[in-house]
């Protein structure tokens, strides 16, 4: 296959990759912009755009509900939940569109869709061989949702981000583990909108939030909404056809089972760069825990 030579290639066309490719273009023509899989930004396919626009509907619930003080009042409230996620995969879709749009713009000779791989800092090699010489590469593959072991058993009752917003309806109920900022948001946002949620956490954390007095603030406000336990105590998570199966330590101290729809693993992401062939980039790697020293020094 014939070799590509280009200035500048750049590995993956999500929002930062994108970025990457219009500001290279601002000095060379020689860009190449190298996708693996669908176009479509996290952004706008599994992140900020779907979960905002759940949010949305979340709100509209929640306002309806406490009407009553400004004279309002609603009566016999009835959420639609496949009328719910048709709306948020329909606007979805088409903010992935305008995403599409952008990438479809961009000459046919300067994208490709393959996977690549380092043979050197300078050469990455397609799955069939071709090799894409380039003298800077820059590397935008975006992340992957990370799961903790007591939930990698879990198969057709797991959801991430990556999978939420494609339910044709919403859950019957919903455990959530990781009271992050993304769990907090779909976890309201499912709470809101009459899913009964529990949400299970380790080490306290709430949002990210630093500061202990606003952080109890938070976990007194939102356990008026739905069970947060931001330091719980999982013994086992199971999986059957009918759900998912929890056995934990309640907060009132007995240890109890629950059956939920589904799972939401709110766990975390990593970079996604499996495959890629790092070592062979001449990049120093350092693991997460030599990262945080490095910081510290």
């Amino acid at each position: 296959m014939t070799p590509i030579q280009v200035d500048v290639a750049v590995i993956g066309s999500g929002t930062a990759g994108m970025g990457a490719y219009r500001t290279a273009r601002a000095h060379t023509d020689s860009v190449l912009l190298i996708e693996a899989g669908a176009y479509g930004t996290t952004c706008a396919r599994v992140g900020c755009m779907p979960s905002k626009l759940l949010i949305a509907a979340a709100e509209v619930a929640h306002q309806a509900r406490h009407a009553d003080r400004f004279g309002v009042h609603v009566k016999d409230l009835t959420i639609d939940g496949a009328a719910v996620m048709a709306r948020v995969q329909r606007e979805r879709d088409r903010f992935v569109g305008f995403v599409l749009e952008a990438v479809e713009a961009i000459p046919q000779g300067k994208r490709l869709t393959a996977k690549v791989r380092f043979q050197d800092a300078n050469t990455l090699v397609t799955e069939q061989g071709q090799s894409i010489h380039a003298k800077r590469i820059v590397i935008a593959t975006g992340s992957i949702p990370v799961l903790p072991p007591l939930l990698k058993g879990l198969k057709a009752h797991l959801l991430t981000n990556e999978n939420i917003f494609d339910l044709p309806t919403l859950p019957k109920s919903l455990v959530v583990f990781g009271p992050g900022v993304l769990g907090m948001e779909l976890g309201q946002a499912m709470s809101r909108l009459g899913v009964p949620v529990k949400m299970f956490g380790v080490g306290g954390g709430i949002a990210g939030i630093h500061d202990p007095e606003i952080r109890d603030y938070a976990n007194h406000a939102f356990n008026e909404e739905f069970y947060l336990d931001a330091s719980a105590e999982v013994k086992s998570v199971s999986e059957s056809a009918a759900g998912v199966e929890v056995h934990y330590l309640h907060r009132d101290g007995t240890w109890q089972t629950e059956q939920f729809d589904y799972v939401l693993a709110a766990t975390g992401r990593a970079p996604d760069v499996a495959g890629l062939g790092l070592k062979n980039a001449g990049l120093q790697l350092l693991s997460s825990r030599q990262y945080r020293r490095q910081k510290e020094l």
